[in-house]
Protein backbone atom coordinates (compact mmCIF):
# COMPACT_ATOMS: atom_id res chain seq x y z
CA UNK A 1 0.00 0.00 0.00
CA UNK A 2 1.24 3.57 -0.77
CA UNK A 3 1.35 6.40 1.02
CA UNK A 4 -1.37 7.79 -0.52
CA UNK A 5 -3.08 4.70 -0.05
CA UNK A 6 -2.34 4.24 3.38
CA UNK A 7 -3.08 8.33 3.68
CA UNK A 8 -6.73 7.17 2.41
CA UNK A 9 -7.42 3.94 4.65
CA UNK A 10 -5.96 6.70 7.65
CA UNK A 11 -8.81 9.32 7.22
CA UNK A 12 -11.66 6.83 6.25
CA UNK A 13 -10.74 4.19 9.74
CA UNK A 14 -10.49 7.93 11.72
CA UNK A 15 -14.46 8.57 10.17
CA UNK A 16 -15.38 5.68 11.12
CA UNK A 17 -14.26 6.28 14.71
CA UNK A 18 -15.91 9.28 14.91
CA UNK A 19 -18.97 7.65 13.73
CA UNK A 20 -18.82 5.17 16.28
CA UNK A 21 -18.12 2.09 13.92
CA UNK A 22 -14.53 1.03 15.02
CA UNK A 23 -12.96 1.15 18.10
CA UNK A 24 -10.00 3.77 18.62
CA UNK A 25 -7.70 0.56 19.66
CA UNK A 26 -8.25 -0.52 15.81
CA UNK A 27 -7.66 2.42 14.43
CA UNK A 28 -4.96 1.40 11.78
CA UNK A 29 -4.35 1.22 8.15
CA UNK A 30 -6.28 -1.81 7.14
CA UNK A 31 -6.73 -3.99 3.90
CA UNK A 32 -7.42 -1.97 0.72
CA UNK A 33 -11.63 -1.70 0.71
CA UNK A 34 -12.15 -3.66 4.07
CA UNK A 35 -13.11 -0.40 5.91
CA UNK A 36 -15.72 0.84 3.46
CA UNK A 37 -16.82 -2.92 3.04
CA UNK A 38 -17.82 -2.62 6.64
CA UNK A 39 -19.36 0.55 6.31
CA UNK A 40 -21.58 -0.70 4.23
CA UNK A 41 -22.06 -3.91 5.58
CA UNK A 42 -23.62 -2.38 8.79
CA UNK A 43 -25.60 -0.25 6.98
CA UNK A 44 -24.88 3.48 8.42
CA UNK A 45 -24.85 5.64 5.02
CA UNK A 46 -27.62 7.25 3.87
CA UNK A 47 -28.03 7.48 0.12
CA UNK A 48 -28.47 11.35 -1.31
CA UNK A 49 -28.21 10.70 -5.34
CA UNK A 50 -26.77 9.53 -7.82
CA UNK A 51 -24.33 11.51 -10.77
CA UNK A 52 -22.46 10.25 -13.48
CA UNK A 53 -22.69 7.23 -12.22
CA UNK A 54 -21.28 8.13 -8.31
CA UNK A 55 -23.69 7.32 -5.60
CA UNK A 56 -23.30 10.09 -3.01
CA UNK A 57 -23.65 8.69 0.72
CA UNK A 58 -23.76 10.57 3.42
CA UNK A 59 -22.12 9.19 6.72
CA UNK A 60 -22.91 10.40 10.39
CA UNK A 61 -19.69 11.65 12.42
CA UNK A 62 -20.49 12.01 16.40
CA UNK A 63 -20.25 15.80 15.53
CA UNK A 64 -21.05 16.02 11.97
CA UNK A 65 -21.43 14.28 9.08
CA UNK A 66 -19.27 12.92 6.10
CA UNK A 67 -19.98 12.07 2.03
CA UNK A 68 -18.35 9.79 0.18
CA UNK A 69 -18.52 8.70 -3.28
CA UNK A 70 -19.33 5.17 -4.48
CA UNK A 71 -18.67 4.04 -8.09
CA UNK A 72 -20.31 0.75 -7.69
CA UNK A 73 -19.06 -0.54 -10.82
CA UNK A 74 -15.84 0.34 -10.76
CA UNK A 75 -15.99 -1.13 -6.75
CA UNK A 76 -14.18 2.30 -5.77
CA UNK A 77 -14.90 4.91 -3.42
CA UNK A 78 -13.73 8.65 -2.62
CA UNK A 79 -14.04 11.15 0.19
CA UNK A 80 -16.07 14.54 -1.16
CA UNK A 81 -16.54 16.54 2.43
CA UNK A 82 -16.41 15.92 6.15
CA UNK A 83 -18.40 18.56 7.74
CA UNK A 84 -17.59 18.84 11.95
CA UNK A 85 -19.86 21.34 14.26
CA UNK A 86 -21.77 22.62 10.72
CA UNK A 87 -18.07 23.77 9.08
CA UNK A 88 -16.61 22.58 6.76
CA UNK A 89 -13.52 20.93 7.64
CA UNK A 90 -12.27 19.28 4.35
CA UNK A 91 -13.55 19.36 0.67
CA UNK A 92 -11.97 17.39 -2.26
CA UNK A 93 -11.79 20.86 -4.13
CA UNK A 94 -8.97 21.58 -1.80
CA UNK A 95 -6.96 18.55 -1.98
CA UNK A 96 -4.65 17.86 -4.43
CA UNK A 97 -4.24 14.55 -4.43
CA UNK A 98 -8.00 13.35 -3.89
CA UNK A 99 -9.06 10.54 -6.00
CA UNK A 100 -10.86 7.16 -5.84
CA UNK A 101 -9.76 4.35 -4.14
CA UNK A 102 -10.39 0.88 -4.15
CA UNK A 103 -13.36 -1.01 -2.08
CA UNK A 104 -13.32 -4.34 -2.54
CA UNK A 105 -16.83 -6.32 -3.33
CA UNK A 106 -19.60 -3.66 -2.89
CA UNK A 107 -21.54 -4.17 -5.84
CA UNK A 108 -23.99 -6.23 -4.03
CA UNK A 109 -24.22 -3.96 -0.84
CA UNK A 110 -27.34 -2.15 0.04
CA UNK A 111 -26.15 1.26 -0.93
CA UNK A 112 -25.15 -0.53 -4.51
CA UNK A 113 -28.45 -1.60 -4.88
CA UNK A 114 -30.53 0.35 -3.27
CA UNK A 115 -33.00 2.68 -5.69
CA UNK A 116 -31.66 6.52 -5.71
CA UNK A 117 -33.05 9.70 -7.17
CA UNK A 118 -31.03 11.16 -10.06
CA UNK A 119 -29.20 14.19 -9.54
CA UNK A 120 -29.39 16.71 -12.31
Amino acid sequence: MGHRSSTWALIFTGLLIAAGQAAPARAQPQVQGSPIRSLLENGSGRLLWIYDGIRHVELPLADGKAVIGLSCERQTWTLFRIERNGREVYSFRDDPKWGYQPAGPIASSRLCTEAVRVAE
